[in-house]
């Protein structure tokens, strides 16, 4: 699917992926610091990350969450992301049911990739979204930038990463708050990203 979003009101643009709501196991495989007495804390785990969130989103802005919300407890889910600022787009993640995520009625959209065009005062950028990891991607040559999860950043020191604008948006790699689509151009532009591949 192709979106096109023009920032010239004032609204911002947000990526992230990985929530994983509800999924105990996942704040010991990430490393995540929600422990109470040394133990998995989910309360504390999904007060972070809506705090985290409504403190940098507003209701204007748009978010794209790149896949795997959430592990059992779907009413739950559904009440906790309904209590999420802005817009919010979706890309399906492998421990996604696409009847579930719909049924919740709170996406803008819903796809398994997402060609997004951001139009702000510097111009156009050009982003490709899944929530795996693409190694060459539609006008990666002219600059583009592919946003990903799936991984928790473990690529992201690694040689796929190494010179490319590719970033994964994992929740855990960005202090558990969705990064706006400036911080990433910010890093993008300090990236040599020539590649060999043009299709």
């Amino acid at each position: 699917m192709r979106i096109k979003i023009d920032v010239s009101d004032g609204k911002n643009v947000f990526f992230t992926s990985d929530l994983h709501l509800y999924h105990k196991n996942v704040i010991k495989y990430d490393g995540r610091p929600f422990l109470t007495n040394e133990k998995p804390d989910l309360d504390l785990m999904h007060e972070t990350l809506l705090n985290n969130w409504n403190n940098t989103v507003t209701e204007k802005d748009v978010v794209f969450n790149l896949g795997d919300l959430s592990f059992g407890e779907f009413d739950l889910t559904g009440e906790l992301i309904n209590k999420l600022n802005g817009k919010i787009h979706y890309i399906m993640g492998n421990h996604d049911d696409y009847k579930i995520i719909k049924s919740y009625n709170r996406f803008e959209t819903i796809n398994d990739m997402v060609d997004l065009t951001i139009n702000d005062k510097s111009g156009k950028t050009h982003f490709v979204m899944c929530h795996y990891p693409i190694y060459s991607w539609n006008r990666a040559h002219y600059g583009s930038i592919m946003i990903h999860g799936h991984c928790h950043m473990s690529l992201s020191n690694g040689e796929f990463h190494n010179n490319k604008r590719i970033f994964d948006v994992g929740c855990n790699g960005w202090g558990y708050t969705p990064v706006s689509y400036l911080d990433i151009l910010k890093i993008s532009n300090t990236i040599d990203y020539k590649l060999n591949t043009h299709h």
